[in-house]
């Protein structure tokens, strides 16, 4: 049976560039090779047998798709394909540009070959985007997402045609017709670019953020923020190294960031976000900007009312704040915000009192909802510098529970 390797991994090859995302194609029963496969190496293995595909995980972590090689055909626009064993050649022609349609086969007697009936290779040189037939956007609309992001990422252009038949299909409703979850992945992917600026300007000059919602805009001010979240990023990494955030996600509250709550709650569901992710998104718009205002405009702030206004935003929240920070200093603003940002992530995040709850018992008092709030005081205390010692908090607990109230 032929063996090939296809897709991205053959393109970055001929580029010179790393990729480790390894797609197998077989002429034969590629779900069969992946099982034996699977079993000589010891490899997790999950099968998809409506797409005659199978995914092995080594025990090094790789990971190694395999297939037979296939031709597809769409009963509708933007629906899953159905699949049918066809020929290497008929497989590659089913692809979504020519870029991506060459394969190396791995057999030893002819290891290395490259098979490119469609020249990809010519248009790596020419640095072109090629789609391999007229239909390609209507079939898989999510191609538009691709061919953006591959225009930026090396920095090629898309070949005429290709440009027309794709600005054509961006101008219907096709790309309504995704799933969540589909529609979700190409865009965290282009937002995931090492710079989705480009690729997020062409998303709106396209119009294409109407399918996020009707009404949303990339306006001047979301422009800005996302400009300078590559500095906010890299800030947040400094600050703090053992929190990563997702950084689509972010570009993504960037971007609605003159959104109201309801056009925040609409973007969630129509992407199907998880409820972490929706909660990160509720910050996106009004509420980060207000705190923005608090934060930079109120000169007298003790630590504690920093960390009561900052406490429950997630992480991601936080590095859009920092962001709305940085766009500021063009006018001149943004430092004191920061600056209590840091104060906030270095010192008094994590900050917490010696007292729990089980020491107010044995301190004689009744509990109830009084606890909570003997304990929030006594943390504000403490993040002010009015208590250090857990001699000095027993003495404010006393104290706070002997006044009425």
């Amino acid at each position: 049976m032929s063996l090939y390797l296809v897709g991205g991994v053959v393109r970055d090859l001929l580029l010179r560039r790393e990729n480790w995302d390894l797609d197998l194609t077989l002429e034969g029963d590629g779900i069969a090779f992946a099982r034996l496969v699977a079993d000589r190496y010891g490899a997790g293995l999950a099968v998809f047998e409506r797409f005659a595909t199978a995914r092995l995980v080594l025990p090094n972590r790789l990971k190694i798709d395999i297939a037979s090689t296939r031709r597809e055909s769409y009963v509708k626009p933007a629906a899953l394909p159905d699949v049918a064993a066809a020929s290497l050649q008929e497989d590659l022609y089913r692809r979504d540009f020519t870029i991506n349609a060459m394969a190396i086969q791995l057999n030893p007697a002819t290891f290395g070959e490259l098979h490119d009936p469609y020249g990809g290779q010519r248009d790596l040189k020419a640095k072109t985007i090629r789609v391999l037939h007229g239909g390609s956007f209507f079939d898989d609309p999510t191609r538009i997402f691709r061919a953006i992001r591959f225009t930026q990422r090396f920095g090629f252009s898309l070949e005429p045609s290709t440009r027309g038949l794709l600005e054509e299909a961006a101008a219907t409703n096709l790309i309504q017709q995704l799933s969540g979850p589909r529609l979700c992945n190409e865009i965290f992917l282009l937002l995931g670019e090492r710079d989705p600026r480009k690729p997020i300007k062409r998303l709106a000059f396209l119009r294409l953020l109407r399918f996020l919602h009707p009404r949303l805009r990339y306006t001047n001010k979301g422009e800005r923020i996302v400009a300078v979240l590559p500095r906010a990023l890299a800030w947040w990494k400094k600050q703090c190294p053992d929190h990563g955030v997702e950084r689509p996600l972010v570009y993504l509250m960037a971007i609605l960031s003159k959104a109201g709550p309801a056009v925040l709650r609409s973007v969630t569901q129509r992407l199907q976000l998880s409820s972490l992710q929706s909660k990160a998104v509720e910050w996106a718009g009004r509420r980060t900007d207000r705190l923005v205002q608090v934060l930079e405009q109120t000169k007298d702030m003790r630590p504690a009312q920093v960390y009561r206004l900052l406490a429950d935003l997630p992480d991601d929240a936080l590095v859009l704040l920092v962001a709305k920070g940085l766009a500021m200093r063009k006018v001149g603003g943004g430092h004191r915000l920061t600056r209590r940002l840091s104060r906030f992530l270095k010192h008094d995040r994590l900050a917490t009192t010696i007292l729990r709850g089980e020491d107010l018992k044995r301190l004689g008092l009744e509990p109830g909802p009084q606890f909570k709030t003997i304990l929030d005081r006594l943390l504000d205390a403490r993040l002010n510098g009015r208590v250090r010692t857990e001699s000095d908090e027993r003495a404010f607990v006393h104290r706070v529970a002997q006044k009425p109230g």
